[in-house]
């Protein structure tokens, strides 16, 4: 077996084939999992080349030395403020209208095509570059989406989907959980926004129609990056179970967060009583991180807030010596130190939070981010909370709940951590690639 193995990582090395990274720069939580896997293409020996539309983490691609192809600026029709869509949670879907019109699809489709041919790339790999789903098959390059699963109609079908409080109103309210979880399940599964204007130029170009959303986010072959256990999905014709390759966290992708933990933190954590970090990525809501971290500062908790983009240094409120501020952190090292995590439920946190075995309270802040909270909801280590309406009393109330049954919450994260696959979901995407490549 041992030989067989090693007969075969010789052969992927020797053929090395070029492969072209697409990942949707304007976002973090997008661009890491494919930094992570052109990174681990390239030390089993395959050949790596990234192609953007620009956004604020390309410097991620440049570290790993790979060239890289500039295209147009996807988001050049947007506001400044809708250009903040990623990382200030404002309206993904109104953007998505504005952003993808016909006039644009257009020209990123002719300019992708013409990039794709020229470089003679074996395989597209691509997050939430939607034009993609046409240029790569007009170009007869074989599409490779990465994609959470809670995203695809295999999950949407498993009836775990739960209505999100951005939809709740003094009329939804009077309904039913079923009634309502049913009505999200089927829009989800048979919702149409963009297959209009993408049909328009997919017909131009010789490529099939698209009947649902759902057939512009999946490629040709789709790669989930989710613990299978977890999801609580069984694999399909349409999704096999080696494409399935498991969570792909940031671990040490930035330099600033690498390293061991500041002095500062380190005092701080030794102070008596419990503690809390408080992160929301950069998908967070700034007003909805504010509102937390006065709540928490009414307490006598121990809290590292974690800021990220979502606030400048001159921004940050004047709060009490048990908030301490900090701009990045080492997550995974926190979180082995604290009590509890207070989070959104973007993929790469929730994985974090759930490889280190400890409780949480979530905000969902989008309809992605209820399927990622959920999953943890049903192991019964977290505590769902609402965005929409946010009280200080429901916060404070759910810290209390978790800390006055802390051993059930710790003891259900733990045996969720155990449960979860320990080979880093890039270094099997990566294997994948080569195979989809020869097929």
């Amino acid at each position: 077996m041992e030989q067989k193995t090693r007969e075969k990582t010789t052969k992927l090395k020797k053929e090395k084939p070029l492969i072209g990274f697409f990942p949707c720069f304007y976002s973090i939580g997008e661009t890491i999992p494919l930094i992570k896997i052109a990174k681990s293409y390239i030390e089993l020996g395959g050949q790596a080349i990234f192609f953007s539309h620009q956004g604020e983490y390309e410097y991620l691609a440049e570290q790993l030395g790979c060239k890289i192809i500039y295209l147009h600026e996807i988001l050049e029709n947007l506001s400044n403020q809708g250009k903040q869509m990623f990382i200030q949670g404002t309206p993904i879907v109104q953007n998505l209208k504005t952003i993808y019109n016909q006039a644009s699809i257009e020209n990123a489709v002719a300019e992708e095509i013409r990039a794709f041919t020229n470089t003679n790339i074996a395989l597209l790999v691509s997050s939430f570059n939607l034009t993609a789903s046409i240029s790569a098959r007009a170009a007869h390059v074989p599409l490779v989406t990465v994609v959470s699963g809670v995203t695809l109609p295999i999950y949407y079908k498993s009836g775990f989907i739960t209505f999100p409080d951005n939809f709740e109103n003094i009329f939804t309210k009077l309904l039913p959980k079923s009634i309502k979880n049913y009505a999200v399940q089927w829009f989800l599964l048979h919702n149409k926004m963009l297959v209009k204007p993408f049909n328009k130029i997919a017909k131009k170009h010789g490529v099939p129609p698209f009947k649902y959303f759902n057939d512009i986010i999946v490629g040709d072959h789709t790669l989930v990056c989710d613990d299978l256990t977890f999801l609580g999905v069984h694999p399909s014709e349409a999704f096999p179970h080696d494409n399935f390759i498991g969570p792909i966290v940031g671990g040490n992708i930035f330099e600033k967060e690498e390293g061991n933990i500041d002095a500062d933190v380190t005092a701080h954590l030794k102070k008596p009583g419990k503690t809390i970090v408080l992160i929301m990525g950069s998908t967070g809501v700034k007003n909805l991180f504010l509102q937390i971290v006065d709540t928490l500062n009414q307490t006598e908790y121990n809290v590292i807030a974690v800021y990220t983009n979502l606030l400048t240094s001159d921004e940050l409120p004047k709060t009490g010596d048990n908030i301490l501020w900090k701009k990045f952190v080492p997550l995974d090292k926190i979180l082995e130190r604290v009590d509890l995590a207070i989070i959104h439920g973007g993929r790469g946190t929730i994985y974090q939070v759930a490889y280190a075995g400890k409780p949480a309270l979530c905000y969902p802040l989008l309809m992605e981010h209820e399927g990622n909270v959920g999953n943890l909801v049903r192991h019964k280590c977290v505590i769902r909370l609402s965005k929409k309406y946010f009280k200080p009393d429901t916060l404070l109330q759910a810290i209390d709940e978790i800390f006055s049954d802390y051993d059930s919450y710790l003891h259900h994260a733990q045996m969720l951590a155990q449960s979860l696959q320990k080979q880093s979901g890039d270094n099997i995407a990566a294997r994948r690639l080569f195979e989809i490549s020869t097929l």
